[in-house]
């Protein structure tokens, strides 16, 4: 029966393990360069959300780049298209990502998740207004 349990520990210490180990600069990194296409959109701005609060984007005009930050969080994030990929870290760890779209120029819409995003992972919705 110890075995068993010492068994379960190490499986649920292992299945946890990629989740609060993802890192800004090597997994998040990796998963804002995956998002490819030139930016469409200029997200630079203060932004709110009912969840987040407030929300600074900064993106310069005609990069794809974003830093910012948003209730209490360290946010980096891509415009690629009309998507804007966030990610909300604390001390370098990730600890959500969110995949939004936006609808118009006062409005971001999408899902986020804790940690990465990844097609099958299950979000909330999020939504951010100008």
């Amino acid at each position: 029966m110890k075995r068993l349990v010492l068994l379960l520990w190490v499986l649920a210490v292992g299945l946890a393990t990629p989740l609060s180990g993802q890192k800004v600069d090597r997994e998040g990194k990796i998963w804002l360069d995956s998002k490819q296409d030139p930016a469409e959109v200029n997200v630079n701005g203060p932004w709110m959300s009912r969840d987040w609060g407030r929300v600074i984007l900064n993106q310069k005009e005609g990069g794809r780049d974003i830093v910012g930050t948003g209730d209490h969080w360290d946010v980096l994030g891509a415009v690629s298209g009309k998507k804007v990929y966030l990610l909300f870290s604390h001390k370098g760890r990730v600890m959500y990502s969110a995949e939004l779209t936006a609808d118009s120029p006062n409005t971001l819409n999408g899902g986020y998740s804790r940690g990465l995003q990844f097609p099958g992972t299950k979000t909330r919705p999020m939504n951010l207004t100008k």
